[in-house]
């Protein structure tokens, strides 16, 4: 079995590539493609930590097979409403549309079977990864399909078998999966935060480690986030006239963050 894993060096793919390597036995395709929506130093950052992540995980566990490249797509801006039917909040599906186009390339090229996308916790805020799924084609070549933040190494349903409001409800967060991590894979594929949305980053960073000072956990603290947040199992609650990424509010904060 081959399995493809899309790959960043952050916590999600990091802990996604993780899993696979030490829960199973299965041949594993390491891809990273350049975003280039980001800035420069944004994009060296994140090479520098994929390059890193990717050498220990070779050193203390198996062995995989790794390509840097581009993807085949140039980034066009394109916003849609965050989620359908919703009025105030946008959402850049533009982002996503070279990656999609990348994934099913890197499918073809390696014979894979599935591929473990990065989509955890998080990312039920918005209708990107429902949107890509139906318009890239990627449900339609044949490979199985796995989410990061589902819980077992299993495919998820595809077409209309497939509903975001029940795979969201029981997912892992960021804060869950870098607590997962053993801690020499904790300090690798933490972003140095000096990048432009170093403002939120490092508020999450406070935020959570209030919550561990306090006796809670990474789980309690996706928990909170995505409650405040309205994705997750509180999906449902989103106001279609009001809501924003995760929450924010109209000055581009998350309030439920800690910001000084």
């Amino acid at each position: 079995m081959k399995i493809l894993i899309p790959f960043s060096g952050g916590v999600n793919s990091t802990y996604s590539l993780y899993r696979w390597l030490t829960e199973t036995d299965v041949d594993i395709f390491v891809r990273y493609g350049v975003d280039r929506f980001e800035n420069d130093n944004f994009n060296a950052e994140e090479l520098e930590r994929v390059r890193n992540v990717s050498h220990f995980l070779k050193k203390e566990y198996r062995d995989f097979d790794l390509e840097l490249g581009e993807f085949p797509k140039q980034y066009v801006k394109e916003q849609i409403p965050i989620r359908p039917g919703f009025k105030k909040g946008k959402y850049d599906i533009g982002s996503l549309r070279p990656r999609y186009a990348g994934y099913i390339n890197w499918c073809f090229e390696t014979g894979a079977d599935g591929i473990s996308i990065g989509i955890c916790l998080e990312n039920t805020a918005t209708q990107g990864y429902e949107v890509s799924r139906r318009e890239s084609g990627i449900e339609n070549i044949g490979v199985d399909i796995y989410l990061g933040g589902v819980r077992e190494l299993i495919p998820v349903s595809i077409g209309d078998n497939f509903n975001y409001d029940e795979v969201a409800k029981d997912m892992t967060g960021r804060f869950e999966q870098y607590e997962f991590l053993p801690k020499e894979l904790q300090d690798l594929c933490i972003r140095n935060n000096s990048e432009s949305r170093a403002g939120r980053e490092m508020s999450y960073w406070k935020t959570y480690e209030k919550f561990i000072g306090e006796g809670k956990t990474g789980r309690d603290f996706d928990l909170y986030c995505a409650k405040h947040g309205s994705y997750g199992p509180w999906r449902h609650e989103a106001d279609p006239e009001t809501y924003m990424y995760r929450g924010r509010g109209e000055d581009g904060n998350l309030h439920y963050l800690l910001y000084e």
